[in-house]
């Protein structure tokens, strides 16, 4: 059977509903099935009404359902009616005391007090989203809610360098959860290249202590040597940069002159160890010749 058959039963048996309950004066002329349906919950089930009246006096007949069984009669007897009393406990839906049958009427009727289960709920300011999930509340217009605020329990998150924060749920919490940092120091040596100092995966750098240069490291910005100022073979740092020797060297340098034909010897450029430049025999002899 199709949803649209189904469909057309169901306002079928609306219409006939509403028909009868807009001659009972219940519903207005527009009204949707679940204002029937609440027409027909307000219908009190009256059952068999009976009810004796006292000649010339009238009887209202409760409103609700009747069975058809229920009678009004008249009693007889002057003047001598018998009443009755009667004790009611409040309840949440209005409440017609009359007498039973037997009775002519009502000589007092005595209202217990409103038992401990009905309070007066008017002040409750808290809804659905105010209330924990699962756990239900009545709201000030005396109908029952069921709580939708999510249970996060004991929520716990560690931060680090890549997650800095965090954004706490909406909802409870137990008061049991926590957010912490793992924390750590470092101690790191000055190297020539720069350094980027991390912290470990998942911690978080609280504190970089930075040692003192190694004494294998020295200030060479005073150095104002030149590759050709330093041996040949050895090296140097002049202003943070290794530099090579080039100067020549020349170990002991030894050299003589006659001073007559050769008069000056010319000292090669670079390191010498020392040595000697002499005269020879020859201008001693020329002299002594003359």
């Amino acid at each position: 059977m199709s949803i649209a058959t189904e469909l057309a039963k169901l306002q079928t048996a609306r219409n006939k509903i509403r028909t009868k309950l807009v001659a009972l004066g219940l519903v207005a002329a527009a009204a949707k099935l679940d204002d029937c349906a609440t027409a027909v919950d307000g219908i009190s089930n009256q059952g068999a009404v009976s009810a004796t009246v006292q000649e010339g006096d009238t009887y209202t007949i409760p409103a609700g359902y009747h069975n058809g069984s229920g009678t009004v009669s008249g009693v007889a007897g002057g003047g001598n009616y018998k009443l009755q009393s009667k004790t009611v406990a409040p309840t949440k839906a209005q409440q017609a005391i009359t007498p039973d049958s037997g009775y002519y009427g009502l000589s007092d009727v005595t209202v217990s007090q409103i038992p401990d289960a009905y309070q007066d709920v008017s002040s409750v300011t808290a809804g659905a989203a105010d209330t924990l999930t699962g756990k239900v509340i009545v709201t000030a217009d005396g109908k029952v809610a069921t709580g939708t605020m999510p249970n996060n329990g004991a929520v716990s998150k560690a931060l680090d360098a890549g997650t800095p924060s965090y954004t706490i749920p909406k909802g409870y919490h137990s008061g049991a959860g926590k957010v912490s940092v793992s924390v750590e120091t470092k101690t790191v040596t000055p190297t020539k290249a720069a350094q980027d100092i991390v912290p470990s995966t998942g911690k978080v750098l609280t504190k970089v202590s930075v040692a003192a240069i190694p004494d294998a490291f020295a200030d060479t910005s005073g150095a104002d040597a030149l590759a050709a100022n330093i041996l040949d073979g050895k090296t140097a740092f002049v202003n943070g940069l290794k530099v090579t020797g080039s100067m020549p060297d020349n170990g002991s340098t030894t050299a003589t002159m006659d001073g007559l034909t050769t008069t000056s010897v010319t000292i090669p450029a670079g390191y010498t160890a020392g040595g000697t430049v002499s005269l020879t025999a020859d201008i001693e002899e020329a002299l002594a010749a003359i």
